[in-house]
């Protein structure tokens, strides 16, 4: 090749392939590093150790150097960055190689679940020979008879109530009243409504449990508590209130507990330690089962009080005061039960409007009985009247359309029917199945027949139909026990 044509640029083949690259054609010379033939040559002595050889030159333009990757190398390349199991053993035996992350998308992912709840918080049950024996007084409790022990285990019973008591109230009040109210889960009213007075009942039980520990001496024995618990007793006065607004409270806890954001709630507080895996109704309503068990408790302190006379008779005197209220607050619950039934019904005729539905003042008890054609019907039985409706539900709420006329308990006649006497009249009957006869019935008229239609109802079974009648002999006295008829067809065998 002349000199001339080294800087010449050559011109390309038509036939050349598309893949040639176009920069192979451009060859430069390649420095090449001379290879010493004996490793224990003495580079040092070499004057020209830096200087290159003519040979290393590479000038040969027509040799033409191609570098191609297999394709079966590229093909490993991307399964390796596809697998990352193969990857990741490579990478054990190579550490100091290119590393690829694992996909996300390849990580095992395990289905959510929720946290275990936590265990619940359980009160020691620890009597109080249990807690008298364990510190230093276990010699002394031989010298306490039978009678005392048994008087300071009621003692200790009450106390410790007291202590559990006040406990559940203050979580009610603080953990679920409170937080209901900050996370306006439920408004104000409601909120008002479903605790009541709640605060009210706080400070007395309070108020007794700092009266029983004051009588308490340093061993845990307790002589004297008649006095304390008299002098407490007319503070019980704030359950009055309280168990009257448990009918409301009833209505608006069983309305807004199915709503999600107050039933999630619910349920993380029925789960918290602090709840021992009771809803809020049942500490709502412990607080009133509570209040009824006094005269119980106090009652058995009392039985074992005999040689004091003092103390026993201001036992059975708080005893008196505490029945007192009780009766009170039942006759409070009773007319909150009885407004809250006539704010359920629906009148469909002005003279369904009776004075007697007004005037009563006791709620006595309701159920679903049948009519003879198969109907089921509500039935309502205060202390001056009867009503007999319908179910029906208005903006959403469960209401009661009142059927046919109400009947005054003082012109109420009931008739105790016995079984077999009353044949069903229901539209599958008139069909070739008749004969059919009904048990458990009760037959409601007016004594006088001409003001009013009879209604004969089916209750339920036989323990149903039992306490109808218990029910009725509370209202009135003009109860009919029919008879079996003797020219009843008896059952062929």
């Amino acid at each position: 090749m002349d000199d001339k044509d080294v800087f010449k640029v050559p011109t390309l083949s038509r036939r050349s392939s598309r893949r040639q690259s176009i920069s192979s054609n451009f060859e430069l010379t390649r420095f090449r590093k001379r290879k010493l033939n004996n490793e224990n040559d003495d580079i040092s002595n070499d004057n020209n150790s830096d200087t290159i050889s003519v040979q290393s030159f590479d000038i040969s333009g027509n040799e033409k150097k191609k570098s191609k990757r297999s394709l079966l190398r590229v093909s490993t390349s991307l399964v390796n960055l596809i697998s990352p199991g193969r990857h990741h053993q490579k990478q054990q035996q190579d550490p100091d190689g290119f590393k690829v992350p694992c996909s996300p998308s390849r990580q095992p992912t395990s289905p959510y679940k929720p946290p275990q709840p936590s265990p619940a918080k359980r009160r020691q049950q620890v009597s109080w020979v249990d807690s008298f024996a364990g510190g230093q007084n276990a010699n002394t409790l031989s010298a306490f008879s039978h009678v005392d022990i048994k008087r300071q285990e009621a003692i200790y019973e009450l106390y410790q109530g007291e202590k559990d008591m006040l406990e559940d109230l203050a979580n009610v009040a603080k953990l679920y009243r409170d937080t209901l109210v900050t996370l306006g889960l439920m408004t104000a009213s409601d909120v008002c409504t479903l605790f009541g007075n709640i605060d009210n009942l706080i400070p007395v039980h309070r108020d007794l449990l700092d009266r029983l520990e004051a009588q308490r001496k340093p061993d845990g024995t307790s002589m004297s508590v008649g006095k304390e618990i008299l002098e407490w007793t007319n503070k019980l006065s704030a359950y009055v209130t309280f168990c009257a607004n448990q009918i409301k409270a009833k209505e608006i806890f069983d309305e807004k507990k199915n709503e999600p954001a107050l039933n999630d709630f619910y349920q993380r507080c029925q789960a918290s330690p602090f709840s021992r895996k009771l809803d809020l109704w049942s500490l709502l309503d412990g607080a009133r089962g509570r209040f009824v068990k006094y005269p119980l408790l106090i009652r058995s302190i009392a039985k074992y009080t005999l040689n004091d006379r003092e103390e026993a008779e201001n036992l059975e005197q708080s005893i008196k005061e505490m029945e007192t209220i009780i009766q009170e607050a039942d006759e409070a619950t009773g007319l909150a039960r009885c407004e809250h039934a006539k704010s359920l019904l629906i009148y469909l005729y002005d003279d369904q409007r009776v004075s007697a539905i007004q005037d009563s003042q006791a709620f006595v008890c309701s159920g679903c009985m049948k009519n003879t054609k198969g109907s089921k019907l509500h039935v309502f039985l205060f202390d001056k009247v009867l009503l007999v409706s319908r179910s029906c539900t208005q903006s959403g709420k469960q209401m009661y359309q009142i059927y046919r006329q109400p009947i005054p308990t003082a012109e109420l006649l009931v008739q105790d029917l016995p079984d077999g006497e009353v044949k069903l009249g229901s539209f599958r009957n008139a069909f070739g199945q008749g004969g059919l006869t009904g048990k458990n019935v009760i037959r409601l008229s007016f004594m006088d027949t001409e003001k009013g239609q009879t209604h004969t109802l089916i209750a339920n079974d036989e323990h149903d139909k039992r306490q109808w009648m218990q029910a009725f002999h509370k209202v009135t006295s003009n109860i009919v026990v029919v008879p079996e008829s003797k020219n009843k067809d008896k059952p062929s065998s």
